[in-house]
């Protein structure tokens, strides 16, 4: 009801009706529409009459409203670049009625601004727009400006529009006012005096933007198109004249645009149906249409191929029938080829040959390249006219740059032979590799790319791989592990080198192929010329990490000892302060805090050494985390801090998002929840910032839990999701477990039973996909106690895999001692229970605080096994204790393990014979 009345009542007032007038034009809607409530809508006011809000349209002195100018797309009314005439122009209908109405008097809008590729249309739809508006508003004079755009370059065009008019080029360059006040003052003149308001289109504005403002991305334009923009919009908005402004430009980025109130409107690309409105009008006749008919299915909806059949096609000397019949015959993907070949046959030996060398190159190449791999390519404006080298520029003052049509290669391969092939390839890659990557400290990933998918066809190793190694780690670095691993393998298969196989593990490991990532690591270390130390001493860290997460600890601290030894040998320091750092995490895990505490202190020693901030900070981090975990709050929030503060002192943003979420953890145990989702919000936007994926999923899952336990379950579900689709983007499988495991938890915590067991075994299958095995054991625990119809089946598989797996010795008791209760009293297996947990005491426990306290109960246990045996005395015991082979690990380890897959049978969630004999 109210929708209606309040219709009602702004139409009213928007055409010119009192107060009065309008709320009962609103009770008589309402009345109409058999609204019940229509009597308890009423107006109240003192004694005051009220008048019309809005002066009626068309009142003779109406004051007009005040617009803003968008920016639109490129036009030449001087016939320098071709747009379709007002009975050609097709489609973009709806681009067209938002444009039209945002160029209205009664908006309050400015203008437009038009943006979107080349090729798309904008220049066209400019000329429309502005022959629409002069056919509603004759009296529009419309003056264009195309590229770069300069003070005296407007107000000179300007001027010359109006130079009838004696006092409007004496305002335009009135001296001591600014070039807005000047702006005001013309607009304000050429309505009021002279009835000829102005419709400005600034056309191809993109060539106010540098040429290294758009390979950076930020977009910026230069200072004056900037400053001269800004004031076009602000004179018309300050003044509220009927004048309008059009901008067209290939790019939008609404933040590096001046204060303004255009109409922003993005053009994607033509539908089919305005392709076919395009291109069937063309020809007359009936065989004609046909023919046509059939170019539109071939091009299917192509608007550049369709250009060049159009082109092509009505070319003299060319069979277009017979052409036409066996394009229709082929399938998509070679129909430019086959039509390149008619093309190809009549150039001259010395043209096929230099489009040949041309095409090696899969991005456009400037004249300076070209002329390393050709002689003096006076060839070039003959190939581009036929469309078989593309030709662009970006900017009217950049050097233009070529390529050879990508669909053309296999009809090029005869023109060269095999070892002018390679010749051509290696000078290529040469050269691109000492103008885009060695000259150029700001290459573009694109440039990056070509030059490793070039250098492995040229064979050359050196060129591929340390190109091809940077933007792996760089891809690993914001979390686009599919693509890192990709391109690894791209260069793998054509050498096997020690590098690529040692970068390419870091995104297997996070994309569930931890088989392969340790074989990589294995075969980088074995290919690893004997003077690469530093990089076999990195090699060993890294693969030592995996196998750690595996809870092969054992090994892992292993391969970290010599990964030291390396360090320290060939005094590499700071590798040696990496290495540490992983060591100390993972012994804190098993729960050794005062000796992970010595190699973090240590660790912190070494990196005062050498100055290494970075590190310093990330160390300071790890050891927050322990030690909150200790219980020590204030100590550790004081060493977060101190990690912050160095953190923003060099910018390591990735480093504080990190550090902010670790905090929000132990802020959110205290229970200061707001504080802690803040802590939260502020690293998720830093992620953001840097493009830090996996960062972000992280934080998401944590922000996901926190507040979940507030009570707002649907959206910590919507956050979750969010976590979720970026793992399952990105391939982070063990990222996903742990995102399954809190999601499970909030189950079981509001009751859906059903919910949390299906969770808790989609987040088990999914660390046991990456090896986390130590992970793993946590999550069956969690499916002892959800299942109970199956808690023996699960406890049993988690007790096997701490046998195997160095997992912590706390976790390890515990499961120990739930198992020894569950089994009925007098089985023999509880014997064995005891015993191995006392073997893993004496064998695992060395230094652990609690290790007195988990020695007794695993006596407790054992006493257990024997008074079920009635067995009370002593002696008895010591008797019993010996004839079971107790004090023999050879004999009763294997026994507990054999009862233990019996008790499990075929209900294994993760394969036995991956797992690795690591405790």
């Amino acid at each position: 009801m109210g929708v209606i009345a309040a219709q009602a009542l702004y139409q009213a007032l928007a055409t010119g009706a009192t107060v009065e007038e309008a709320v009962k034009a609103a009770q008589q809607e309402m009345i109409d529409k058999e609204c019940t409530d229509w009597h308890l809508l009423r107006m109240y006011r003192d004694t005051r009459p009220i008048a019309e809000l809005v002066t009626p349209l068309r009142t003779k002195n109406r004051e007009r409203l005040k617009f803003t100018a968008p920016e639109q797309e490129f036009l030449d009314e001087n016939n320098q670049v071709k747009v379709a005439s007002q009975f050609e122009f097709v489609g973009r209908r709806r681009p067209l009625q938002r444009c039209l109405k945002a160029l209205q008097e009664t908006t309050d809008q400015v203008g437009v601004f038009i943006a979107g590729m080349g090729g798309l249309g904008k220049s066209t739809l400019a000329a429309r727009l502005c022959t629409r508006v002069q056919m509603q508003r004759p009296n529009f004079t419309r003056v264009v400006l195309i590229g770069p755009l300069d003070e005296k370059g407007l107000l000179n065009k300007l001027s010359n529009k109006f130079e009838r008019f004696a006092d409007v080029p004496a305002l335009l360059n009135e001296p001591k006012i600014s070039l807005k006040g000047r702006l005001q003052n013309f607009f304000e003149v050429i309505e009021k005096e002279h009835n000829q308001p102005l419709l400005l289109v600034l056309d191809d504005f993109e060539q106010n933007i540098p040429i290294a403002n758009i390979e950076d991305g930020s977009l910026r334009m230069t200072t004056e198109a900037y400053e001269i923009l800004e004031a076009i919009c602000a004179a018309l908005a300050e003044t509220g004249t009927e004048s309008r402004l059009i901008v067209t430009c290939r790019y939008l980025k609404e933040d590096t645009l001046p204060p303004h109130r255009l109409h922003l409107e993005s053009l994607a690309g033509m539908s089919s149906s305005d392709i076919d409105k395009i291109c069937f009008p063309l020809d007359k006749e009936v065989r004609q249409q046909l023919r046509t008919q059939r170019i539109i299915n071939i091009a299917n909806g192509n608007p550049r191929l369709l250009k060049w059949l159009l082109e092509v096609i009505q070319q003299p000397g060319l069979a277009a029938d017979e052409l036409l019949n066996r394009l229709e015959e082929t399938e998509q993907k070679f129909r430019e080829n086959i039509l390149a070949q008619t093309l190809l046959d009549a150039l001259e030996p010395e043209e096929q040959k230099f489009l040949a060398q041309l095409s090696v190159f899969h991005l456009p190449v400037t004249v300076e390249i070209i002329n390393a791999i050709s002689p003096p390519p006076s060839l070039l404006q003959k190939l581009t006219s036929l469309s078989l080298v593309e030709s662009a520029t970006t900017h009217s003052t950049h050097l233009a740059n070529y390529q050879v049509t990508t669909m053309l290669e296999p009809l090029l391969e005869a023109f060269l032979t095999e070892e002018e092939w390679q010749a051509t390839r290696q000078q290529a890659v040469r050269k691109i590799h000492q103008v885009w990557w060695e000259d150029n400290e700001n290459s573009t990933e694109a440039e990056a790319l070509e030059i490793v998918r070039l250098g492995l066809l040229a064979r050359e190793q050196e060129i591929a791989v340390s190109v091809g190694l940077r933007i792996t780690n760089t891809w690993v670095n914001k979390s686009r592990f599919v693509e890192a691993l990709d391109l690894c393998e791209q260069i793998l298969a054509v050498y096997e080198d020690y590098r690529i196989l040692g970068s390419i593990a870091p995104s297997e490991e996070v994309l569930g192929l931890v088989q392969e990532a340790v074989a990589h690591y294995q075969q980088a270390l074995d290919l690893c010329p004997e003077k690469e130390l530093k990089e076999k001493a990195t090699t060993l860290n890294n693969m030592a990490l995996v196998l750690a997460n595996q809870g092969d600890i054992a090994r892992a601290i292993a391969l970290w000892e010599q990964s030291l030894e390396i360090q320290e040998q060939i005094g590499d320091v700071q590798g040696k302060a990496a290495t540490l750092n992983n060591m100390a995490l993972v012994i804190a895990q098993q729960g050794d805090i005062a000796r992970a505490i010595t190699l973090w202190e240590q660790n912190l020693e070494i990196q005062e050494q050498i100055g290494d901030v970075k590190g310093k900070a990330a160390t300071l981090s790890n050891m927050a985390v322990v030690i909150a975990q200790q219980g020590s709050i204030a100590r550790a929030i004081a060493l977060w801090e101190q990690s912050l503060e160095i953190q923003e002192q060099i910018g390591d943003v990735k480093g504080k998002a990190a550090t902010l979420s670790n905090m929000a953890v132990v802020i959110d145990q205290q229970g200061d929840i707001p504080r802690a989702i803040a802590l939260r919000e502020q690293s998720l936007e830093l992620q953001e910032q840097i493009g830090d994926i996996k960062g972000k999923a992280a934080t998401l899952n944590n922000m996901a839990y926190i507040i979940a336990q507030q009570g707002d379950i649907a959206r910590a579900i919507t956050l979750w999701e969010q976590s979720l689709e970026i793992q399952e983007q990105i391939g982070d499988v063990k990222g996903k477990a742990f995102t399954l495991n809190n999601m499970a938890y909030i189950a079981g915590e509001t009751g859906d039973k059903a919910r949390e067991l299906e969770l808790n075994l989609q987040a088990a299958s999914a660390f046991a996909q990456v090896r986390a095995y130590v992970d793993l054991v946590t999550v069956l625990n969690n499916l002892d106690i959800i299942d109970e119809s199956k808690g023996l089946v699960y406890l049993a598989q988690a007790i096997w895999l701490t046998l195997r797996i160095q997992a912590p010795l706390t976790d390890t008791i515990e499961l120990i001692i739930d198992l020894f209760n569950a089994i009925p009293q007098g089985d023999e297996i509880q014997a064995w229970l005891g015993t191995t947990a006392l073997f893993l005491c004496n064998h695992r426990g060395e230094s652990h605080p609690q290790l007195e306290e988990f020695q007794e109960r695993s006596f407790e246990m054992i006493s257990g096994a024997a008074g079920a045996q009635v067995i009370e005395i002593q002696e008895a015991f010591d008797a019993w204790f010996i004839q079971q082979r107790l004090n023999d690990p050879d004999y009763f380890l294997p026994r507990l393990n054999q009862r233990l897959e019996e008790i499990v049978g075929d209900g294994w969630l993760f394969d036995r014979s991956q797992v690795s004999m690591g405790g």
